[in-house]
């Protein structure tokens, strides 16, 4: 097999390494993660010119049992998923039983009649606005312990809502609940459950044996990988009494994948018109072009267009991606948090561009330190309490979150934007001196974070007592109850008991948990709400003051 592979290589490959060589230098990225065979590890395969070139298995996929991972360990693929629900879309988009240009309500009429239609489309490249379903449970208080929830229970949370996040097509925002909806849709159009309709349509033709969504808890998944986390240098395995599928709920191995990446990488596959459908950028209603496709982000990555998705749940993480222009496909999966598969997956890409990336112009441009400090300021998320403080020091612009331990240094890019030095793909373009209602777009490889900038002051709220009681929202069927405790705010809600919240600005508060908590009073100046806004997928969730 060895001496087949190596064939492989030399007669296909562009790189420079032998296979011996690859085998060598990715094994060697391989152990600095994973390094004795009883405790959690990973899985990886690198598909060249459409074979599977490598397939590199370290760590136990059972604890348990000290079971090692194999070529064939079957593995949760988290938001990895959200590729397929998009391909099922594209399927039925074929057989022109929808468009994506169909009003979202044509399929799921109990969702609100919101002022602006909402389109297929906008589900599925996170336009939508929709508020993020896991934001939503955070903020009622659901006990991820000891209860579990279903795309039923997320249906009936999401025909509460009464309002969206932004215009349809305005900003992406990235949102799980797009893809629980996506998945109601195939199963209304179809007639079939979302497993079923996957498995004709797209799976068994493309002979992936092992790949399917999750359509029971108590099933057996044979070979079947088990996740991991550390506490107190002690590994532990996440419980899960969740089943919720569309953003996630999927299974599958590395030889699978390694098929899957064939619709990206071969343009005389029977199923590319599926890459081109789910790779296609959009245009925002302002007519940019987005970096979020629909269920997979196109980025550049040293001159190069990639097509990649991570995924990341308790106790593991995945990552897809795939290089057309390299006829290269990186899959990896990891059983603990704290081995990061979307490292992994670029170190070894690097190995096959190492002096063969396309040469990109240098950066030529720069700012005076004149024209840095005029990005100085206090900028806060938009629908969170998340702060971002960028400042000048020794000539060099730095931004540090509240989040953060450390400044990061920025260099210049554009006329306003500067990149991370440590992460040039994470880009903080800042909007001086424009109508918009933002103020800095910080890019992480096309997951988009929004700002305003703010001005913080020093205990603006001197009447504590004020904001005293109890508030409910109907929205989300809850009560938070406030209460003064040495001198301070304190927040109590189901399974959230004695949250210190904080004070920024004026009837402004937040417990530097991404949430922000801001107070409305009446004529009288008595305070009568407030609204709740978190993680930027969530805004004006009200609660009235009902004592």
């Amino acid at each position: 097999m060895k001496v087949y592979l190596l064939l492989i290589a030399i007669l296909i490959g562009t790189s420079v390494l032998s296979q011996s060589d690859l085998d060598e230098s990715i094994n060697k990225i391989l152990d600095d993660y994973v390094n004795s065979y009883y405790e959690p590890g990973l899985t990886v395969g690198v598909v060249k010119n459409g074979a599977l070139i490598f397939q590199g298995n370290k760590g136990s996929m059972n604890l348990e049992y000290n079971l090692p991972f194999n070529d064939s360990t079957v593995f949760d693929l988290a938001s990895v998923t959200k590729q397929f629900t998009s391909a099922c879309i594209g399927v039925l988009d074929k057989q022109g039983k929808l468009s994506i240009d169909d009003d979202v309500r044509k399929y799921i009429p109990e969702l609100k009649s919101y002022e602006h239609t909402i389109r297929i489309k906008h589900l599925l490249n996170h336009t939508s606005g929709i508020r993020n379903h896991n934001v939503l449970l955070d903020l009622k208080g659901f006990d991820y312990k000891h209860q579990g929830y279903t795309n039923e229970m997320i249906q009936e949370l999401m025909f509460k809502q009464k309002g969206i996040n932004n215009i349809p097509g305005e900003k992406v925002l990235y949102s799980n609940t797009n893809y629980v909806l996506l998945k109601l849709i195939i199963e209304r159009v179809s007639g079939r459950k979302i497993h079923e309709f996957s498995q004709q349509e797209l799976f068994a033709p493309l002979e992936m044996t092992h790949t399917f969504y999750r359509s029971n808890l108590e099933e057996v998944i044979e070979n079947r990988a088990y996740s991991y986390y550390k506490n107190n240098e002690t590994y532990q395995q996440p419980k899960s009494l969740t089943l919720c599928v569309g953003a996630g709920g999927m299974g599958s191995t590395i030889e699978d994948l390694a098929k899957w990446s064939d619709v990206f990488l071969n343009p005389n596959h029977k199923f590319h018109y599926l890459k081109e459908f789910i790779t296609e950028l959009d245009t925002l209603n302002n007519g940019e072009l987005m970096k979020h496709a629909r269920g997979m982000f196109v980025a550049p990555y040293k001159g190069y267009t990639s097509y990649n998705h991570s995924g990341r749940d308790l106790g593991m993480r995945s990552q897809f991606i795939c290089i057309p222009d390299k006829n290269l496909a990186i899959i990896v999966f990891t059983n603990s948090e704290h081995i990061n598969a979307v490292n992994i997956s670029y170190q070894i890409l690097d190995l096959f561009l190492e002096g063969e990336s396309i040469e990109q112009k240098e950066n030529q441009f720069s700012h005076s330190v004149k024209q840095l400090r005029e990005f100085e300021g206090a900028y806060q998320e938009l629908n969170s309490d998340l702060t971002m403080k960028v400042f000048v020091e020794n000539d060099t612009l730095k931004a540090i979150s509240s989040f953060g331990r450390d400044a990061t240094p920025l260099i210049s890019t554009g006329v306003n934007s500067l990149a991370r030095i440590d992460n040039p793909s994470i880009v903080y373009t800042f909007h001086p001196n424009e109508k918009s209602d933002i103020d800095l777009y910080v890019d992480f490889g096309g997951a988009g974070f929004y700002f305003e900038r703010i001005t913080l002051e020093l205990n603006p709220n001197q009447n504590l007592v004020d904001y005293i009681g109890s508030y409910y929202a109907d929205e989300l069927d809850v009560t938070y109850f406030i209460s003064i405790e040495n001198n301070k705010l304190v927040l109590s809600y189901p399974n959230n008991e004695n949250i210190t919240i904080k004070e920024g600005v004026t009837d402004t508060f937040g417990a530097n948990r991404r949430t922000k908590y801001s107070f409305h009073r009446n004529n009288e100046g008595k305070v009568i709400s407030f609204e709740v806004a978190s993680e930027g997928t969530v805004k004006e969730i009200f609660f009235s003051r009902i004592n």
